[in-house]
């Protein structure tokens, strides 16, 4: 967490402190938090919590609030808006989650009461070979080694005169969503670029990250009308043939 606040004395409008000069804010006072976590468990269904993939819930209009806890200090943070959020997987790997949030409202050491009973997290869920499963307009495939998902949220705070804290903060446009994926092929026609776009819009994507040797659903992403961007072929006489594709949409809210 960072915090971002910009001062400057009013001694140029003639104002004084009997200690010195008085300084006031410059700007909009916001903080920055970084939240870089590990999918490690599925959360029981007797959870208190929105959902498994919290911060996929806070990429619109809705804050939300909470405290770190470090050793025995507490930092308090409240109102804070998602500005991006990613997450990537491959083939025996635990999926790593990472988010960019602006605090709007307050920042500094405090506590918030949380529930006590919460459920303890079942057994590890790592995906496996066949694990990530691809669904596209053209076909559906499990042989996925990787793949990663970004959404970028511009925000537009709004201020009252002599205001603080801005009134509202909503999400900019556009929105934009970008996906990355590898997969093994037996035959495969690269398209054309200079079709592009005509030939390249694929108009459903979802991914869904299984767990290894089960139908237990851990993640799972669906965008609409996403066109393709990139794609690369890799093939070699020892390894199996690999595209590369990369996906991007624009969300106008």
């Amino acid at each position: 967490m960072e915090y971002d606040s910009v001062v400057r004395p009013l001694s140029s409008l003639g104002i004084q402190g009997v200690n010195g000069p008085v300084y006031a804010p410059e700007g909009p006072q916001t903080a920055s938090l970084n939240v870089n976590t590990l999918f490690s468990h599925k959360i029981p269904s007797s959870a208190n919590t929105l959902s498994e993939n919290f911060f996929l819930n806070f990429t619109g209009d809705v804050p939300f609030s909470g405290q770190v806890k470090y050793g025995t200090k507490n930092f308090l943070f409240k109102r804070a808006y998602v500005n991006s959020y990613g997450v990537s997987c491959a083939i025996g790997q635990i999926p790593q989650i990472s988010t960019n949030s602006t605090v709007f409202g307050e920042l500094g050491t405090g506590d918030i009461s949380f529930p006590s009973d919460a459920p303890s997290p079942q057994e590890l869920a790592i995906p496996g070979y066949s694990s990530i499963e691809i669904n596209l307009d053209e076909f559906t495939t499990n042989r996925v080694n990787s793949f990663d998902v970004n959404i970028n949220t511009p925000r537009v705070p709004i201020y009252a005169l002599n205001g603080d804290e801005p009134t509202a903060v909503i999400a900019g446009n556009p929105v934009v969503v970008r996906v990355n994926f590898s997969l093994e092929v037996d035959d495969y026609e690269i398209k054309n670029m200079r079709f592009t776009p005509n030939e390249t819009v694929f108009r459903n994507t979802t991914i869904t990250l299984k767990k290894n040797n089960s139908d237990t659903t851990l993640l799972t992403y669906s965008f609409d009308n996403m066109l393709l961007t990139a794609e690369s072929f890799n093939g070699a006489v020892d390894s199996n043939a690999a595209v590369n594709f990369s996906l991007s949409s624009s969300i106008i809210t």
